[in-house]
């Protein structure tokens, strides 16, 4: 193995060697073409240079002339006026002296030799001199003294400092010349020495070029291979993406296609070149402005590197048909910018699947649900001694039976939950509720099969409400899951407490037992699907790792979080937060109007209602009642019959005509019944005798916010049941589990069922969804309508609840999920209320 990575490395060596001499040369190569156009630049610089120093010398030359020039003028003007004695000869001598100075100055402005500036003294000091001289003979010829001016012209002086001033401009332009010269041969030195050594660099340039070409020749032909195999890699990868499932699209920054893959045109039905350099958004269902996706790829922020985006998008084929695909979209840097890579899957064969696993689902929820309620049912009844009593090893095989019944309903309960939970189609059905109502209905709920492990329930609780917004239904289940875990796993004569605590943002509520508790090593992986932390000791405990990845789902759907502490040996503590329901959240807190005209009374009364969990608001005038039902919506109203002006009556007639036509409302009164008919007209839920309690009130408002019965007596006879089902097992549990209890009237079709609602004067309906000839949601209209009024309606079916028609019935219970004795409880329940309810009218 060593030696076949040393052979290895050895050619990956003998092949960099050419790029490496190749670099090299070329580097070399580069420095001496640098260096020749900097020696080539600086003789340029040098003639630029020795140019303008022969434009200054002549232009200091030019200037000394000049100087020269304007001191003959004066001396010639001089001499002219002072022989002739005529004004014009002056004009010379007035032009040129006061030019002399300007002159000078710009003569000392072009003087860079440090040693003229003692020549230039001289020569101002002759200028002086001369100047002088001129303006002396030309005063005395002005003023008369003609004689004397020419005898001063002849003594000669003025010739002299004319003398002196040409030797001094000839010393300078002797010393320009002289230095000029100097500078011209220094650039000729440097001249030659500059060709000679870019001569020498050139034929250095020319020996390595040569060595270059070899390189290059050798290079070109190892890039000729190199490109041979980058072609025969890039067919290889074409011929891969063009065989690959899933459509690979590739963007470019502004949005426009680069090229795809085969699959891409196969799918959307498009030729490739139909495709390229188009924007991207032809392929989308719903075709989009040239630039919005470039803008939305940009505003993706998606990074080079970085895992990208998986998207749901709808596009559309060529020839217009829809097409729903996963788009995973990753960036990728290039040199002429962010591009984009686009993984395009076609999702109709995974449509159909999940619609096939849908229907499965549905199929295994109605073919296993119906039968399995019907086995457990009937089971549970004959271990309740429903058939009589049983000798006891019948009884121990029935106890046998039943135990593995439920075991296998909450094991098919499991798998349909955790499926439902992935294609989120679990439903949820939010509504305030309070967490210790829940608690203590789970406690009940459980406490059965907590006996059967010898395990006692408790209860901790604080005084005061914890009002939550969750799926009641929902978060029993959770608490279920949580409690029979908690049994299962505590010893005999053990204790396992629920605690509910209340918190400001959020309440708690923990199940707490005293079992063996859990391994610190499998803390993280609890509430992992299948997880167990002992499979031999899961096993004895009848678990399938299911519960807790669907208590947690649940949970977070819920908007709460599950956690879990557990010390080995001592017990484990899991807790389920939720969030704190506030009055103002979603809306719904229950809110009471109190239309009380004294303030002492409704102070009173107001304070007793909030001290029971509810808002109040008092209205004190009709006027004010009318303004604020119109602002708000409320759950309760509560009319004082004595209201100043029109009365409590007038007042609830214009609620009903406005503001509140469906709110109920409570009437307090110092008549018994008040006035009956105007309560039966105006739908008045209950009409309170005055004087009463405060507690009456609150009782009174309470029932009405929970419906509850009011607690009059109903009728004597049994309730009377429609029970719409077309399994004839469910129909006999039914009736078994409804003896003596309840009178049912069994209907397996919908026209048999309408038939029985025409001729019977029922009390409350059992619908099964599933009938011989349709649904039983078909019923309701009926139900609604029948001959004794409005009747409540339970759903018990094997399909899982639907808000829309929760919210039309007053109970939906799913087959397998409902113990039959809880169906039992609430049809009494319902038949109660309904008795009360014609009591009340």
């Amino acid at each position: 193995m060593t030696g076949a990575f040393d052979f290895t490395g050895a050619r990956a060596a003998d092949r960099g060697r050419p790029r490496i001499l190749l670099v090299a040369l070329l580097v070399t190569v580069t420095l001496g073409i640098v260096v020749v156009g900097f020696l080539l630049v600086s003789q340029a610089r040098q003639a630029v240079d020795l140019r303008n120093e022969v434009e200054q010398s002549y232009a200091r030359r030019l200037q000394l002339q000049r100087i020269l020039s304007l001191h003959q003028d004066i001396e010639t003007a001089s001499r002219g006026y002072v022989l002739t004695q005529q004004e014009d000869f002056l004009e010379p001598y007035r032009i040129a002296e006061p030019a002399i100075d300007a002159e000078l100055s710009k003569l000392d402005r072009l003087e860079q030799n440090g040693n003229a500036g003692e020549q230039l003294r001289h020569l101002r000091q002759h200028s002086v001199e001369k100047r002088n001289f001129v303006r002396e003979t030309i005063t005395l010829a002005t003023s008369g003294r003609a004689t004397e001016a020419v005898g001063r012209v002849r003594s000669g002086d003025g010739k002299r400092a004319m003398d002196a001033l040409r030797s001094e401009i000839a010393e300078l332009q002797l010393s320009e010349e002289s230095r000029l010269d100097r500078l011209s041969a220094r650039s000729g030195a440097a001249r030659n020495r500059l060709e000679m050594t870019a001569l020498a660099i050139l034929g250095a340039l020319l020996v390595l070029l040569t060595g270059a070409a070899v390189a290059i020749a050798s290079a070109t032909k190892s890039r000729s291979q190199a490109l041979d195999a980058v072609a025969d890699l890039s067919r290889r990868r074409k011929a891969i993406l063009d065989a690959a499932m899933d459509g690979i699209i590739i963007l470019n920054p502004s949005g426009s296609i680069e090229s795809v893959n085969q699959t891409v045109a196969r799918m959307f039905g498009y030729a490739e070149e139909e495709l390229l350099r188009r924007d991207v958004g032809m392929l989308f269902a719903t075709p989009t402005p040239v630039g919005q996706v470039a803008m939305q790829l940009r505003q993706m922020n998606l990074q080079d590197g970085e895992p990208g985006s998986l998207q749901e998008i709808p596009g559309r084929c060529k020839d217009g048909t829809p097409l729903l695909a996963d788009v995973a979209i990753s960036a990728v840097s290039l040199a002429d910018g962010m591009h984009y890579v686009a993984v395009v899957r076609d999702m109709s064969e995974r449509k159909k699947i999940e619609r096939m696993k849908a229907e499965f689902v549905a199929s295994v929820s109605h073919e296993l649900r119906t039968p399995l309620t019907s086995i457990a049912g009937s089971l549970g009844l004959l271990a309740g001694g429903a058939g009589g009593a049983l000798p006891d090893r019948a009884g121990r095989l029935i106890e046998i039976a039943h135990n593995n019944s439920e075991r296998l309903v909450r094991l098919i309960n499991d798998i349909l939950d955790i499926e439902k939970l992935d294609a989120g189609k679990m439903v949820f059905n939010n509504a305030r509720n309070d967490l210790g109502e829940i608690a203590a209905q789970a406690i009940v709920a459980n406490r059965s099969y907590g006996e059967r492990y010898g395990v006692t329930l408790r209860l901790t609780q604080p005084d005061r409400p914890t009002p939550i917004w969750v799926d009641a239904d929902r978060l029993m289940q959770v608490l279920a899951n949580l409690i029979s875990n908690a049994a299962k796993f505590s010893p005999r004569n053990g204790t396992v407490e629920v605690r509910v605590e209340a918190g400001r943002n959020a309440h708690t509520v923990s199940v707490i037992d005293s079992g063996s508790g859990i391994a610190p090593e499998f803390l993280g992986r609890m509430f992992q699907r299948f997880a167990q932390a002992d499979s031999s000791d899961a096993r004895q405990k009848e678990g399938t790792g299911l519960g807790l990845a669907i208590v947690r789902e649940i949970v977070q759907r819920l908007g709460g979080k599950v956690t879990v502490d557990s010390t080995p040996g001592k017990g484990s503590n899991f807790t389920v937060v939720l969030p704190a329901l506030r009055d103002h959240d979603h809306g719904i807190a229950p809110c009471v109007l109190l239309c009380e005209h004294d303030p002492i009374v409704a102070h009173a009364l107001a304070q007793m209602i909030s001290d029971n969990g509810l808002t109040c608001r008092i209205a004190a005038t009709a006027q004010d009642a009318l303004a604020t039902a119109a602002g708000a919506d409320f759950s309760v109203i509560l009319v004082d019959a004595e209201l100043p002006g029109e009365g409590g009556i007038a007042l609830v007639r214009q609620l009903r005509d406005g503001a509140a036509p469906a709110t109920p409302i409570l009437m307090i009164s110092a008549e018994t019944d008040g006035d009956a008919l105007s309560a039966k007209v105006l739908q008045i839920e209950d009409w309170l005798r005055k004087p009463l309690s405060l507690d009456q009130v609150v009782q009174a408002v309470n029932r009405v916010i929970n419906k509850l019965p009011s607690g009059k007596e109903g009728a004597s006879r049994l309730p009377r049941v429609l029970h719409a089902e077309d399994d004839p097992d469910i129909v006999r549990l039914v009736e078994a589990a409804f003896e003596g209890k309840a009178t049912l009237f069994a209907a397996p079709s919908v026209e048999m069922a309408r038939a029985t609602i025409a001729r019977t004067e029922l009390d409350l309906a059992i619908l099964d969804l599933g009938l011989t000839d349709g649904s039983g949601l078909a019923l309701l209209g009926d139900l609604a309508k029948a001959p004794n009024g409005p009747l409540p309606v339970i759903i018990f079916s094997a399909q899982d609840a639907d808000p829309e028609v929760s919210e039309k019935v007053q109970a939906f219970f799913t087959k397998s999920h409902t113990p039959i004795d809880h169906l039992v409880r609430t049809v009494s329940r319902l038949a109660q209320a309904s008795a009360a309810g014609e009591a009340n009218t």
